[in-house]
C-alpha cells in the first residue's frame, strides 16, 4: 500500500500477537505504517494476516517488564529499522483474583507488565522523538478504572497508574511535538475473552452499555489509528473510553 494514513511511520507495538494488539497491528499496517511488535508470544499469525512484506511488519521476542530485554529490543529496532515515530503499549497481564487471595508476586507481576512496561518503553523511545520534534504515544488502559469489576483490584490499580503516566508524560513532552494519550477499552470480544469470560458477563456488560452490541477489537484499533495520526495533533493527556457508553465520565 502506498499513500496510506500512516505512510512511512514506524510503529512500536506491544502485545501484537493476538486480541486488541493484533487488530491494531493489522489496522496500522493496512494504512501504510511499518510495524515492529514486541511480544512474549508468537507474532507469526499477525505477520501472516497483515499480508505485507517483512520490511513492513516484524516481531521481536521481548518481556517488556525486563529492562535488559527492552534495551535489546531498542537496539534491534534502531539497527534494523531506525527510530520509531509511534509507540503503542497494548500488552497486559490480566486475571481475576479476589484481593484477599492476592500475593505480592501477583501484585508485582501485574504492575511490572502493565505499568513498568509502559515506563521502560517510553524511556527507550522518547529521546529520538524529542530529537525529531514529533511523536505519538498511546497506552492501552481499561474502562475497569472507571467502572471497576470485582476481584480485579490489582489490574485496575495498574491501569489507573498507566493513565497517570500518560498525564505526566503529556505534560513533559508536549513542547517537543509529542502527544501522549490513553485508550480505555471496555469488555472486548477477543478470542481470549470469548474463551475465558462467561457469556453471562458479556450479557451484563451489554445491559449497561448505551450501544447494544459487544465491543470488537477493531473498535479499539480505529481509535488508536486516529490518535497516532495527524488528525489528533491537538489532543494530548487524554483518556478515550471505548466501551459502548458503559462508563460516563
Amino acid at each position: 500500500m502506498t499513500g496510506g494514513r500512516h505512510e512511512s511511520r514506524l510503529v512500536v507495538l506491544t502485545g501484537g500477537s493476538s486480541g486488541i494488539g493484533q487488530a491494531i497491528a493489522l489496522r496500522l499496517a493496512s494504512e501504510g505504517a511499518r510495524i515492529a511488535i514486541a511480544d512474549i508470544g508468537d507474532t507469526s499469525e499477525t505477520i501472516e494476516m497483515a499480508g505485507v512484506g517483512a520490511d513492513r511488519i516484524s516481531g521481536f521476542r521481548c518481556d517488556i517488564s525486563n529492562s535488559g530485554q527492552v534495551r535489546s529490543f531498542g537496539k534491534w529496532i534502531r539497527s534494523d529499522h531506525g527510530d520509531p515515530d509511534v509507540l503503542v503499549h497494548c500488552a497486559a497481564m490480566q486475571f481475576v483474583k479476589p484481593f484477599a487471595d492476592l500475593t505480592i508476586d501477583d501484585w508485582r507481576a501485574t504492575q511490572q507488565v502493565n505499568l513498568d512496561g509502559g515506563f521502560l518503553l517510553a524511556q527507550q523511545f522518547i529521546p529520538a522523538m524529542i530529537e525529531a520534534k514529533w511523536g505519538r504515544i498511546v497506552m492501552v488502559a481499561s474502562s475497569s478504572f472507571f467502572a471497576p469489576p470485582a476481584a480485579m483490584t490489582h489490574y485496575i490499580a495498574s491501569k489507573g497508574a498507566l493513565i497517570g503516566l500518560v498525564r505526566g508524560l503529556a505534560t513533559e513532552v508536549g513542547t517537543h511535538g509529542i502527544t501522549v494519550n490513553a485508550v480505555a477499552p471496555g469488555l472486548t470480544r477477543t478470542r481470549n475473552a470469548v474463551e475465558s469470560v462467561p457469556q453471562a458477563h458479556f450479557d451484563l456488560v451489554l445491559s449497561r452499555q448505551q450501544l447494544k452490541r459487544s465491543g470488537e477489537p477493531g473498535d479499539q484499533a480505529g481509535v488508536v489509528s486516529f490518535l497516532v495520526s495527524e488528525d489528533a495533533a491537538f489532543i494530548t493527556g487524554q483518556t478515550l473510553l471505548v466501551d459502548g457508553g458503559e462508563s460516563h465520565v
